[in-house]
């Protein structure tokens, strides 16, 4: 089943169908996954996740195959697998998890948006709270926005790394 015409990246762009940048996959190519369908360009990603552990395995592979930047791949990855820890334990089973992801050498820009209610982006120093640690020292910047849902995102760029710190 080929669902390019019916995707919508999480900031409104339409995806037309056929385009040649862009390369739409089917359902069937990564394996059963509850239906769920996605969009993987060059350099672009947009897909809707259920909210399952399993749903982290699928992000990343299909960001790999939109040409994420090998040096980018651990951290990319780990930081797409957070994101969507935190999303499915504090959202629930409210619906759907969206991401969007744009990705061009040395750098990648990953969303990821339900329909939870939020929570209070502070980065805890002890106790639980870990993920959103990770993503402070290895982003190169990241925020959350509420608009509708919780839509989390980060930045890693090769030219602004903050390893080391």
């Amino acid at each position: 089943m080929n669902v390019c015409s019916s995707i919508r990246i999480l900031n409104g762009t339409r995806i037309p169908a056929g385009m040649s940048t862009r390369t739409c996959m089917s359902k069937r190519r990564f394996g059963d996954h509850s239906g769920v369908p996605f969009v993987v360009g060059q350099g672009t990603v947009s897909m809707a996740l259920s909210p399952v552990p399993k749903s982290a395995r699928l992000a990343r592979t299909a960001l790999v195959r939109a040409g994420l930047d090998p040096d980018l791949e651990h951290t990319v990855g780990l930081l797409t697998t957070e994101l969507l820890a935190n999303s499915i334990k504090h959202a629930g089973d409210v619906g759907d998890i969206h991401l969007a992801a744009t990705l061009a050498p040395g750098f990648a820009r990953v969303e990821i948006l339900d329909a939870g209610p939020g929570f209070d982006p502070k980065v805890r120093e002890k106790g639980s709270g870990f993920g959103l640690r990770l993503v402070d020292k290895l982003a190169s910047r990241w925020g959350v926005e509420r608009a509708r849902g919780t839509l989390v995102w980060f930045e890693v760029d090769r030219r602004r790394r903050r390893f080391g710190r």
